[in-house]
């Protein structure tokens, strides 16, 4: 047997107590490489994407249709796609919950406990711009990542919370259709990658992590629309905090049923394990239709046109379409927000991000955004210029500097192989780069 001393004793005893025959071939998994894997964003990526990137891809995963597997040399999060929000690195385990809670295009979502982001984009991308994505992370610094990878992935729908679970549970009363707990954990499945998490770790932070885990739960519940879906997992492999707090919710909620519950190991699948419950709550009286037509949304105030003056000179000299671009608007001090279409109430919430950030008013003109950028597609602007993404150019324009192009004057959505990936301002055949300071390479 190898030498596992960075895993603590304790929890080496209980896996051999609960894996039986194949507590050595788990153990053996500690000595094997970590693998890594990533998902594509079907926002934005097309099957091009892939082909373009296919040298660093060794093999699709198997349970996610989007999630592939990639050589850890070939580094793609330094490719411009992962820039562009093409795709998301995102371990193959992780992937799992998202394709069992299964969301459909005008569902009402809610991923809540959802930092970094990767259940959440997951979801964002099987909804389509169509129905409601609440993302809510409880701790703020860790909300801001979130927020961040959101506006990366082009998302348009979604709306970015930090609040503690009870909180939305009494604005939320029997709102959402499908509910994504991803539940803060022991964390045993990070023991591979993370020997760190091993000194975090301990029997009595397990009983702690499943004390907190029924709350959250209960409070999840409260939030489900009869008759609508819930997926609970974990990155751990404690059954105290997975089949044994499943078992322990249904218990509590008798209208509660199981659907289908998973677990992938180490040692059988490539990935670093994770369990899932799908769990479905009944609609004995038929109140589905009833809950869908009492939720609240956002009343939204006429903005005068004048204070609008800016942005609307702006969509008519950048958009091809500009009448799309005077939706469900709503302007925070100098910041201008799109709504989505039938979005809650988010009132005395914690907000990061109320659907899509479209950019600053500032004095006579206004100052797009790079989340709008990232949302937008090369036929809905007048003008873009696209840059390879092998090519010298994309380098110069991620580290902050001027392109030279024959493209006619005004904002220009730089795009690479086509996929949007930042703004840029012509002038007599200069783009002057837009790409924001913080997100450069080598800030310039």
């Amino acid at each position: 047997m190898s030498d596992q001393t960075f895993l603590p004793i304790d929890f080496v005893n209980r896996m051999e107590q609960d894996l039986g025959p194949d507590f050595h071939a788990f153990l053996r998994s500690y000595d094997e490489n970590k693998i890594s894997a990533l998902r594509f964003n079907p926002i934005k990526a097309d099957d091009a994407a892939k082909t373009t990137i296919s040298h660093m891809l060794t093999g699709s995963v198997d349970w996610s249709p989007n999630g592939y597997y990639y050589d850890e040399d070939q580094r793609p999060g330094l490719h411009p796609y992962h820039s562009a929000g093409v795709y998301y690195i995102q371990d193959a385990s992780a992937q799992l919950p998202v394709e069992m809670l299964s969301p459909n295009p005008g569902d009402f979502c809610l991923d809540l406990c959802a930092a970094p982001g990767g259940k959440s984009t997951q979801i964002a991308g099987y909804l389509d711009g169509q129905g409601i994505l609440v993302s809510n992370e409880p701790m703020k610094n860790r909300a801001k990542i979130l927020s961040e990878n959101v506006e990366r992935l082009g998302i348009k729908n979604c709306i970015v919370t930090s609040e503690y679970p009870d909180k939305l549970a009494e604005r939320f009363v029997e709102y959402f259709d499908k509910i994504m707990v991803d539940a803060p954990c022991s964390g045993e499945g990070m023991f591979r990658k993370n020997h760190d998490a091993c000194s975090e770790w301990s029997l009595e932070s397990v009983e702690m992590c499943a004390a907190r885990q029924a709350e959250i739960l209960d409070r999840a519940y409260e939030m489900l629309i009869p008759g609508g879906r819930m997926c609970y997992s974990t990155c751990t492999f404690a059954r105290l905090e997975d089949e044994e707090a499943v078992a322990a919710f249904i218990s509590r909620h008798s209208d509660m049923k199981l659907i289908k519950e998973q677990r992938l190991w180490p040692h059988q699948v490539k990935g670093e394990g994770h369990y899932a419950a799908l769990l479905e709550k009944a609609d004995a009286d038929n109140r589905y239709e009833e809950c869908k037509d009492n939720r609240e949304t956002y009343s939204l105030k006429k903005i005068n046109d004048k204070i609008l003056n800016d942005y609307l000179i702006f969509i008519k000299e950048t958009m091809t379409n500009p009448k799309e671009w005077r939706g469900n608007l709503l302007l925070l001090n100098d910041l201008l927000y799109m709504l989505p279409e039938d979005c809650p109430d988010f009132d005395g919430l914690h907000v990061l991000r109320g659907g899509l950030f479209l950019g600053t008013l500032k004095k006579n003109r206004f100052e797009p955004s790079h989340a709008l950028a990232l949302a937008l597609k090369p036929s809905e602007v007048t003008n873009s210029h696209n840059l390879s993404s092998d090519s010298a150019e994309i380098d110069a324009y991620l580290t902050g500097q001027s392109i030279r192009c024959d493209v006619k004057d005004g904002w220009t959505l730089i795009t690479v192989d086509g996929y949007s990936i930042g703004w840029g301002k012509a002038v007599k055949g200069q783009i002057k780069n837009h790409y924001p300071k913080g997100l450069r390479r080598y800030d310039t």
